[in-house]
C-alpha cells in the first residue's frame, strides 16, 4: 500500500496537508507512516488532486523537445550551485489545537526578536528550494532546545518562515536579532559557503498514471551520479524516453504528458 508520505511526495506537498486533508475526509490521527488502502487514495485524489495541483506552482517550460522531460543532465547542470536564501525564523512558538482536538504548533503574533537562518545544511534542508515563499511556514521537530541555530548561534529555531530575512537599518526597532542582522548585511552567517553542498537533487518528471498527471521527484542527494531515483523506486536518466516506473505502477498505464 501506499503511505501518507508516498501521496506527500506524489502530490509535491507536506505530509502535514495530506494528513489534514484526509482529517477532513474522515480519517484523523494519521500519520506519516500509515498506510492508505485504494479507496481511500482515489477519494482523495477525486475530492483533493485537483486542488493541491492547481495550488502548486506551475513548472518552468522544459528547454527540451519532449514536453514534461527534464534536459538532458551534465556534470556542469548536476552540480550547479543552488541559491542560499536567508530565511525569517523564530525561537519562539505556541501550542493549541487543530479542529480534530490533537494538539499542535502554532506561530505567535509576538514571537520576539525574528533571527535569521540558512536551511541548508540544517536536518530539514531547506523544503523550499531556495526559493522565497511568502506566508509558508514549518515547525523543527523535537524538544525547546534541540532545533537548528539561528545566524548569530546563540538560539535554537523552533520555527521558519518561508520569507527572507532582510536586515532593516534599525534592527532593534524593526524587531530583528541585531547579530543576525549584522551578519546578513555583511553577507555572512550561512551555515557552509552559499552553493558549496546541497543534500538534495531537485530533478523532477511529469507522466501521466492511468491518466492522472503526476510528479516524480529524485529522492537522491544532490551530488549522486547516475540515474534519478524516486522514494518509490522510479528511475530515469534524461527524460520519459528512458523512464521505468515504480514496482507498484508495475500494472498501470504510463503514458506521456503532451
Amino acid at each position: 500500500m501506499t503511505t501518507v508520505r508516498d501521496v506527500a511526495d506524489r502530490y509535491q506537498c507536506t505530509a502535514t496537508l495530506v494528513m489534514g486533508l484526509l482529517a477532513k475526509m474522515g480519517h484523523p490521527r494519521t500519520t506519516p507512516r500509515t498506510l492508505l488502502p485504494p479507496p481511500v487514495l482515489a477519494g482523495f485524489d477525486a475530492e483533493w488532486g485537483d486542488t493541491i495541483r492547481a495550488a502548486r506552482r506551475a513548472p518552468e517550460p522544459a528547454s527540451s523537445a519532449r514536453l514534461g522531460a527534464t534536459p538532458p543532465s551534465t556534470l556542469a547542470s548536476r552540480y550547479a550551485p543552488k541559491p542560499h536564501v536567508m530565511r525569517v525564523a523564530h525561537d519562539r512558538v505556541g501550542a493549541g489545537r487543530d479542529a480534530q482536538g490533537i494538539r499542535a504548533k502554532r506561530l505567535l503574533a509576538d514571537p520576539g526578536p525574528v533571527h535569521a537562518i540558512d536551511l541548508v545544511g540544517t536536518w530539514d534542508g531547506d523544503r523550499w528550494h531556495g526559493e522565497v515563499v511568502p506566508g509558508a511556514f514549518h515547525f523543527f521537530g523535537g524538544s525547546v532546545n534541540s532545533g537548528p541555530t539561528a545566524a548569530c548561534g546563540r538560539t535554537h529555531m523552533r520555527a521558519v518562515l518561508g520569507t527572507e530575512f532582510v536586515p532593516a537599518d534599525d534592527p532593534q526597532a524593526a524587531g530583528q536579532c541585531v547579530r543576525c542582522a549584522e551578519l546578513v548585511a555583511e553577507g555572512k552567517g550561512f551555515r557552509s559557503p552559499p552553493g558549496s553542498y546541497d543534500p538534495f537533487c531537485h530533478a523532477f518528471l511529469h507522466v501521466k498514471i492511468n491518466g492522472q498527471v503526476e510528479v516524480q521527484n529524485c529522492h537522491l542527494s544532490g551530488q549522486h551520479r547516475g540515474q534519478h531515483r524516486t522514494r518509490d523506486g522510479a528511475t530515469w536518466d534524461v527524460g520519459f524516453d528512458d523512464f521505468t516506473p515504480a514496482p507498484l505502477d508495475a500494472g498501470c498505464r504510463i503514458t506521456k504528458v503532451s
